[in-house]
């Protein structure tokens, strides 16, 4: 799938199977290999997270069942069948969920190791950083006061941002790129 083709975000409130799958630190991380690498096969995977390959054969079955990953492409080699992302991103609401307890319990549980691996993310890259990236890296910590719909409509625009420049060409100038992760979380909170 192409950035920016209808259904390349998936809005998963209430899938419990694809809130499950995120809320497993392994398989998030799958999404994220598939997400930065592309179509890669089960050894390719294993190799990249440092996993086990029959490790990563359960995982991509489970996420292949929650319709989060598919098969590439025919191969009659089924060690070298590609495993891709069904769409290149997950969207969900934390309270959208609410009265339905394994659906809130997912979706908590997704939050959280996601937001663990963003926070470990930092403090590696903090800890090892090197120009240029230090320099050209930042942090933002902004107090905003909001109402309810004010912080959706924020939210929205943050998505629209992000988004925009994912979906954006990449020149074919000769200079080199690398992955480069880019969170925020905006929420009610006291200092």
């Amino acid at each position: 799938m192409r950035d920016g083709e209808p259904g390349d975000v998936r809005q998963i409130d209430g899938d419990v199977q694809a809130l499950a799958c995120l809320a497993h630190p392994d398989r998030s991380r799958l999404l994220d290999a598939l997400t930065v690498h592309g179509p890669s096969t089960t050894t390719e995977l294993a190799q990249t997270l440092g996993l086990a390959t029959g490790s990563v054969s359960h995982h991509l079955k489970v996420m292949v069942d929650a319709g989060l990953v598919e098969s590439a492409g025919a191969e009659d080699d089924r060690r070298k069948r590609r495993w891709r992302l069904v769409t290149r991103g997950l969207r969900w609401r934390p309270g959208a969920d609410t009265g339905r307890p394994a659906a809130e319990t997912a979706a908590t549980a997704a939050d959280l190791v996601l937001l663990q691996r963003d926070a470990e993310r930092a403090r590696q890259f903090l800890a090892a950083a090197e120009p240029p990236w230090s320099d050209a890296a930042f942090a933002a910590h902004v107090w905003l006061r909001l109402d309810p719909a004010e912080l959706e409509e924020f939210g929205r625009e943050l998505e629209t941002l992000l988004l925009r420049w994912r979906r954006r060409e990449i020149p074919d100038d000769g200079t080199e790129r690398t992955a480069v992760l880019a969170f925020a979380r905006a929420f009610p909170a006291e200092p």
